[in-house]
């Protein structure tokens, strides 16, 4: 059997086609097209899969789908997505109808999560907690071994989880205050980094940000070459990542925590202040032997969604 992982971002779709040894066939990246209408996008994105279908003529093909954004993983359906304007798309419905293909369909964290677990940790760890620091803050949930994915296909939303409550908190992009996403996302880390060089403008990161477009690599620049400023600043993001991650393991229990994404490059950094939250913790044991692990893998979104939907199709 042949899988096709499609992973539909606010600016491009990867494909991955990943055969049931999950070894990785073939590769391709299109812009995502948003002035399309939906189904002519998906009209767009099955044509490439018919087109790789005729290069595994001998092979059944089955199709998984990540999109950024709320869906319903049980009728395959897009319900809204802050970057891509199709709401209520039934993804699942129309790809079967144009390829032949079942297809599988969840958010894009939940299969970089289903990834993490069966591809580069190759189920080592049954209850697990993938959390990918980037613009936003997405996340995954593995219990038993199973993906959690909630009643109605929305859990994992981590980087919502409240950890200010003050009445002036960060405001973030989905409109409420003091989400984690605020302090350990790149918006946030930049409003931070902003606030901090602007008080100290000789600083080494007030440099780099006045002269280079801003990334959260710079912090990690910064922070290399002994800057103070910089390197409290990590300080300052670990320990918030750490309340929510606190939570998180608090909530589940899980043997490990798996962090993914731009931001995790700067873990040499954060991690010493997110494991001091950890051990500040008044509930002992679910700390105690809890794994912090960094993902290796650049594309795990479009490979888990892969092996999500081999995996699905192997249930039946």
């Amino acid at each position: 059997m042949i899988s096709i992982g499609i992973d539909i971002g606010g600016t491009f779709v990867k494909f991955f086609a990943v055969n049931d040894k999950k070894r990785i066939l073939k590769t391709d990246k299109i812009p995502t097209y948003t002035t399309l209408g939906g189904n002519a996008f998906l009209a767009q994105l099955s044509r490439i899969v018919n087109e790789w279908r005729g290069e595994f003529k001998d092979k059944s093909v089955v199709i998984g789908v990540g999109i950024a954004g709320d869906t319903d993983p049980n009728k395959g359906v897009l319900r809204w997505a802050p970057n891509i304007p199709w709401h209520n798309l039934k993804v699942a419905q129309v790809m079967k109808e144009n390829t032949g293909c079942e297809c599988y369909v969840s958010n894009d964290a939940n299969m970089a999560a289903w990834g993490v677990f069966d591809r580069e940790f190759k189920g080592k760890y049954k209850n697990m907690i993938i959390v990918t620091l980037g613009t936003g803050i997405g996340g995954g949930i593995i219990i038993n071994g199973a993906l959690y994915q909630g009643a109605d296909g929305s859990a994992g939303e981590l980087g919502h989880m409240k950890i200010d409550f003050a009445p002036d908190a960060p405001l973030c992009g989905c409109g409420q205050r003091g989400c984690l996403e605020s302090y350990a996302g790149t918006k946030g880390i930049l409003r931070m980094a902003q606030a901090a060089s602007a008080k100290y403008p000789k600083s080494i990161l007030a440099n780099l940000i006045n002269t280079e477009e801003f990334s959260v690599s710079l912090l990690s620049q910064a922070a290399a070459q002994e800057d103070e400023v910089a390197l409290n600043l990590w300080k300052e993001i670990g320990s918030y990542l750490g309340r929510g991650l606190a939570d998180m393991v608090l909530l589940l229990n899980p043997d490990a925590i798996v962090l993914a994404g731009g931001v995790s490059r700067g873990a040499k950094y954060f991690l010493p202040s997110v494991r001091e939250v950890f051990e500040k913790q008044a509930v002992k044991t679910p700390f105690k032997n809890v794994k912090i692990l960094l993902s290796k893998e650049g594309n795990i979104g479009g490979v888990g969604a892969a092996l999500y939907a081999l995996h699905k199709a192997n249930e039946k």
